[in-house]
């Protein structure tokens, strides 16, 4: 299909020409490489691949390879292999909650989800998608190009820009971000928690549960940094995340751990860090696509 000499092949013939493309392409493929294919030009590529990146049927990969998104009708998240069993394993270790999100251009999508003492975050289940707002998915975001992590940071206010541009850093250096908690948290989470449980047997606009979707996902206390966390005090402790990749070295999961708790000693604070890189690590090691 060349639509250099097809001008009179119908636009949506094309989508869905990219659509079966990616769908068929496990690895990935550029825009490229799709108008190459294809037979399309590349302007004309980059333009289908934009607007399914925006709706969330293609996601684009920091090796700008296009792969379809979590939106894409008939979908299911990837999943690394053993995830079930590798969270239940590190919910134990720490005794908290622990999730797993796959982290596209737009969304965040949880994928598995290991209830515990902890809220990672409340009321979120399997399948649960997240406007991809700072700071939620920092851990992938980390490793993104920096035109994504400027995308990801505009998205945060001033006060915060430069701590989450700090927090990208220490990501990248230490493979884990940390957060502290707010006076005020426990009980937003508590009343966020009672909205999403009423919302999930009860109709409701698709924008109100959106917009309590992402009150969750943006709640957390300020990140800490290397220095911060290795401090011989005890520290509040909100969240944990580090990086799951792929078989081709691409970060797309966020492994995450829910404290939620207003002291944690310095013991445990490592405690917590061992168990989540490591199973991180078993998760990057294990993806089988």
């Amino acid at each position: 299909m060349d639509d250099k000499t097809r001008s009179a092949s119908p636009p949506t013939e094309r989508v869905i020409a990219v659509v079966e493309l990616l769908a068929a392409r496990a690895n990935g493929s550029t825009a490229a490489q799709i108008a190459d294919e294809l037979g399309l030009s590349r302007s004309t590529a980059l333009a289908i691949l934009t607007v399914l990146t925006e709706r969330g049927w293609a996601s684009r990969a920091p090796d700008l390879r296009y792969r379809p998104g979590p939106r894409l009708p008939g979908q299911q998240p990837v999943v690394p292999g053993g995830a079930e069993r590798e969270l239940a394993e590190l919910a134990a270790a720490v005794g908290c909650g622990a999730a797993l999100s796959l982290v596209s251009g737009t969304e965040l999508t949880f994928v598995s989800v290991l209830a515990g003492e902890g809220r990672v975050p409340a009321g979120i289940t399997p399948g649960t998608v997240l406007p991809l707002r700072a700071p939620a998915g920092a851990a992938v975001v980390a490793f993104r190009t920096e035109q994504e992590q400027q995308h990801w940071l505009a998205t945060a206010t001033p006060e915060q820009h430069r701590r989450l541009r700090r927090t990208l850093a220490v990501i990248r250096s230490t493979g884990v971000a940390a957060w502290g908690i707010g006076a005020a948290e426990p009980a937003a989470l508590d009343v966020l928690a009672d909205v999403v449980e009423h919302l999930a047997g009860n109709p409701a606009p698709n924008s109100l549960r959106q917009r309590v979707f992402g009150l969750l996902g943006g709640i957390s206390g300020k990140p800490y940094t290397a220095t911060d966390f290795t401090a011989d005090a005890e520290l509040p402790l909100s969240y944990l995340s580090a990086p799951v990749f792929d078989a081709a070295g691409v970060a797309r999961w966020e492994l995450q751990l829910g404290p939620l708790r207003a002291a944690v000693g310095r013991a445990e604070r490592e405690h917590f860090l061992d168990h989540l890189r490591q199973t991180a690590k078993n998760l990057s090691t294990t993806e089988g696509n």
